[in-house]
């Protein structure tokens, strides 16, 4: 059914604008958030739509920021991930990720990173391999082969959708080609020793990043950093909202010893990010999605009080 869905795939370029018929007009604009991220705007006769999906505002260390035309839309539909949360300096974060990673690995300490296998994982390997070339560190970082390695293949080959400092560097080295940074083979689980370890998924729900937190998480010289959201029940959620005991379900128990750190290296737009976003289309109309009740709430009153433009939202 895929292979069938992807045969009548119409690829559509960023400001690309793509009559469908005499009415329908559809084009893309650049979305941050992940490699080939797109917000789309549609124009039907005399009204128009803008769709975001995911996006995000602040460029990172891989994409830009998201961008679109003053285009004054009769509806906005925007996420709402992070409705409630103005994030920090994203500097600040990242000199704070760099210590507690250097001072745990420096007393001997393992590093356990969960990622999404697009985005983050090559957001925060940049960020890693750039400080370890720069201290001249040789602690091995691994990152687990499969998904993750399959999407760092795909930022390799399509480095135009990424920021202005990836594509001047790209004539010299590619930053994606890292040199410090190298797969991960279970086996390295139980080796003596620092080291630092990307691996999916990200909420510790399954698979080889639970497989690690198991072995892991006893030993209080160790560390867990989390860099990204986590939906409630899942093992990550838990061990962020602090407990020191997690069950599994083979009935085994795992204490928490390890240090866990929670630090966002979301690629979603913040309250203020969606915000900037509303105030630059000026829709008639905003509907949140992929979001909390809660905190769609408080964002609808924020952007009444704040903006004070005729907005309606729905949810």
């Amino acid at each position: 059914m895929v292979k069938d869905c992807m045969k009548k795939v119409t690829t559509v370029g960023l400001h690309e604008t793509v009559q469908v018929d005499d009415e329908l007009e559809i084009k893309a604009y650049y979305a941050g958030h992940v490699l080939g991220a797109a917000m789309f705007l549609i124009k039907v006769g005399s009204q128009s739509v803008v769709y975001t999906g995911d996006f995000n505002t602040t460029p990172d260390r891989h994409l830009g920021a998201a961008w679109i035309d003053k285009c004054r839309p009769d509806l906005l539909i925007t996420e709402s991930t992070y409705a409630t949360t103005i994030r920090d300096s994203k500097r600040c974060r990242e000199r704070d990720f760099l210590t507690k990673v250097h001072d745990c690995v420096e007393r001997g300490g393992k590093v356990l990173i969960p990622v999404f296998a697009l985005g983050r994982a090559q957001e925060m390997c940049i960020l890693l391999e750039t400080y370890w070339e720069r201290m001249n560190l040789k602690i091995p970082i691994y990152f687990a082969v499969g998904l993750t390695e399959k999407a760092t293949t795909f930022y390799k080959m399509f480095i135009t959708w990424t920021n202005q400092k990836i594509k001047q560097t790209f004539v010299h080295r590619n930053m994606f080609d890292f040199k410090h940074i190298k797969p991960f083979d279970r086996a390295y689980i139980d080796n003596p020793g620092p080291m630092v370890v990307f691996a999916t998924p990200g909420m510790l729900h399954s698979g080889l990043s639970v497989q690690i937190f198991r072995k892991w998480a006893p030993n209080e010289n160790n560390m867990l950093i989390m860099p990204g959201y986590c939906v409630a029940g899942t093992v990550g959620h838990k061990v962020i909202s602090g407990a020191k005991k997690i069950e599994f379900e083979n009935r085994q128990i795992v204490e928490v010893k390890m240090s866990v750190q929670y630090m966002s290296f979301s690629a979603h737009a913040d309250a203020k990010g969606i915000m900037q976003l509303i105030q630059h289309c000026e829709p008639s109309k905003v509907l949140l999605v992929h979001g909390e009740a809660s905190k769609m709430e408080f964002l609808k009153k924020k952007i009444t009080q704040e903006l004070g433009m005729p907005q309606i939202l729905f949810y």
